[in-house]
């Protein structure tokens, strides 16, 4: 007897030759859990489902998924950490410069009194006391400069927004005191005045923008539209006082040539 014969014998098959019909097989429970298939040349093929493979292949994606999302949480525990840290260190260099901010405006307050500052051994530190005076005084000329300059173009948008008869005492002349006739218009205080501001550190204005601008605001031709709102009485010391604050501080400004087609070309390139 052969292995044929012997699964047979145990499956209950029997042999059959080819035909147009087909055997069938009684499902019984024996020495193989499935039933096998027989060929049409007679052979037999068993079937069998490789749970082991499935399963280890099942337990190697599980594995993987959870080493990816214990990777994960833990990148985002680390940059949560890394944003706390940050945040910290932004935090403490943030007090640290308000106490910084406020122990100076502490010295500066008591040397502008009149008080002497003191070093860590309790001696009068001359060389530290006078540098807070010269920052003090440079606050103080800055403040004052910022505050000419800013009353300054308070007036001029005041007269521009209405349509009021205009004396000589009303128009913003470029000077920190009243102006009283067109003498008091000195070429350097004019432009001590103009251009005096650009000095302060907070300033951002260069000085070709505010030679231009200044060219523009006080241009014969820009001027026209408020010299016919001039009192009759004051009409020609105002056109005396254009002309002064228009040719005294700009022609020093661009170095006049010789000629007046240098100081055109000097004037364009100043403006462009």
């Amino acid at each position: 007897m052969d292995d044929l014969d012997e699964i047979m014998k145990l499956t209950g098959t029997h042999r059959w030759a080819a035909g147009p019909s087909k055997p069938t097989f009684p499902r019984v429970k024996g020495y193989f859990a499935f039933p096998p298939t027989v060929t049409p040349d007679g052979h037999i093929a068993f079937t069998f489902t490789i749970k082991g493979a499935i399963e280890g292949d099942s337990r190697e994606g599980r594995e993987r998924q959870e080493r990816a999302s214990r990777e994960a949480a833990e990148a985002r525990k680390e940059a949560a950490w890394q944003e706390r840290r940050r945040r910290d260190v932004q935090l403490h260099e943030e007090r640290l410069a308000r106490e910084r901010a406020e122990a100076l405006t502490g010295e500066m307050a008591w040397v502008r009194a009149g008080g002497s500052l003191r070093d860590a051994h309790g001696r009068r530190d001359k060389v530290r006391t006078e540098q807070l005076r010269a920052e003090i005084r440079l606050l103080d000329e800055e403040a004052r400069l910022t505050a000419q300059w800013n009353a300054y173009e308070a007036r001029w948008c005041a007269l521009l927004a209405v349509n009021t008869p205009v004396k000589f005492k009303d128009v913003p002349w470029p000077l920190p005191s009243a102006v009283a006739s067109v003498d008091d218009l000195v070429p350097g205080a004019i432009e001590e005045f103009l251009f005096g501001p650009l000095r302060v550190r907070r300033n951002t204005v260069t000085k070709r923008e505010r030679f231009r601008a200044s060219f523009l605001r006080w241009h014969p031709d820009k001027m026209s539209a408020l010299l016919q709102r001039v009192v009759p009485e004051d009409e020609s010391a105002v056109q005396e006082g254009v002309k002064a604050v228009f040719r005294n501080p700009h022609t020093h400004h661009i170095n006049v040539r010789t000629t007046p087609f240098d100081r055109l070309s000097t004037l364009s390139d100043a403006l462009y």
